[in-house]
């Protein structure tokens, strides 16, 4: 099957500055000779310069709203989610595309091709005329980048290609055309493609495999987990990791880690034998200052029994801090919160643990 027609030619090199009468744009300097590119030419091309060009916007996009959008994490745990956010990309992708088109002349995947794309009468095409094609080569061409219809519709422009006529996205406004390159710059090609190619198809395996794990850690119902101290068993949600690690001073801390990392919980007990709450949580407050900002804390009863609650952040982090102290039979237990933003995607799942944690010491 051919492939589609794709995008355009080199870096903008040089252009007949002589102004025309009928418009004021700039006129490329294209020797008659150069033929208009075919089919696989300018399908390596697009292809090339699309995929770097979604991955772009989807790293830039996936962090701003990674740190700032709860419901789009929760969209990305569904079974579909990063196949279709990466759809939803790709839009934004070839406007990316036609601004650094209009800009600098020419985007890598062409240039280093030899292609360039230009209107019929051999003007350099504008933002506004580029955006209008590659939202028609987003829709005729990449058939809304939907992996089914785009083998249609790629095969139906290559055939128009083959026939001599003009991409449908083209029309009688556009022609991409061919210059010659030499075999460094097709091998320089061609080693980035290939590189490009295995990282996507790399990164497809991986997220094929998260989803697997997601779908069957999603489904899973809650663990049993049994306090050591306590004797008591509470469930546990399946999305926390459960891990036993020991504290600066030697004290067993129980530590959960939600799935994505966006939580961790420190379950503790303290045995401050005849020291009162009040001197604990000073000195505990001052081993914790290196690491953390927790102004204010103030005492006041959690089930009926007496505890301190201080709330802050990490002094050189992005995350967010909750700690609690419950004196339990002149023990102190202890449970601290770290949310990196946004801290509502794992507010709900932090709630249940903690509640179940101290259920654990002190049922309600």
């Amino acid at each position: 099957m051919q492939p589609i027609d794709e995008q355009t030619g080199g870096f903008r090199a040089s252009f007949d500055s002589r102004a025309r009468p009928a418009s004021p744009a700039l006129v490329f300097d294209m020797p008659e000779a150069n033929p208009l590119a075919g089919a696989w030419r300018r399908w390596l091309a697009r292809s090339f310069d699309v995929w770097w060009q979604t991955g772009l916007v989807a790293l830039v996009a996936g962090s701003i709203l990674g740190h700032t959008s709860p419901a789009f994490l929760h969209w990305l745990e569904t079974p579909f989610g990063w196949k279709l956010f990466g759809l939803a990309c790709v839009p934004a992708a070839l406007v990316l595309d036609a601004f650094m088109a209009a800009l600098a002349g020419n985007t890598p995947g062409k240039a280093l091709l030899g292609l360039r794309v230009m209107t019929v009468d051999e003007r350099a095409p504008d933002f506004v005329e580029l955006l209008g094609r590659n939202l028609g080569l987003w829709r005729a061409g990449l058939g809304l980048a939907l992996p089914v219809v785009s083998l249609f519709t790629m095969a139906r422009q290559a055939m128009r290609l083959r026939k001599g006529l003009p991409a449908s996205y083209d029309g009688k406004l556009f022609e991409v055309r061919a210059q010659p390159v030499g075999w460094c710059r097709k091998t320089v090609f061609g080693g980035l493609f290939g590189s490009l190619l295995l990282l996507i198809v790399s990164l497809d395996s991986a997220d094929r495999q998260d989803s697997r794990e997601m779908a069957a850690m999603m489904a899973a119902p809650p663990t049993s987990w049994t306090n050591p101290a306590t004797g008591r068993s509470v469930n546990i949600a399946a999305q926390w990791k459960v891990e036993e690690i020991a504290d600066a001073d030697g004290a067993l801390q129980h530590r959960f880690t939600q799935h994505s990392g966006h939580a961790v919980v420190l379950f503790t007990l303290d045995e401050h034998a005849d020291t009162s709450l009040r001197h604990h949580v000073r000195a505990l407050a001052g081993g914790l200052a290196d690491g953390f900002e927790l102004p204010g804390g103030y005492f006041k009863e959690y089930r009926g029994k007496p505890s301190w609650v201080a709330a802050g952040e990490e002094k050189y982090g992005p995350a967010r801090v909750h700690l609690r102290v419950v004196q339990v039979d002149g023990q102190a237990w202890r449970v601290m919160v770290t949310q990196v933003p946004p801290e509502a995607y794992t507010d709900d799942l932090v709630q249940e643990l903690t509640e179940s944690l101290w259920d654990s010491v002190t049922p309600p």
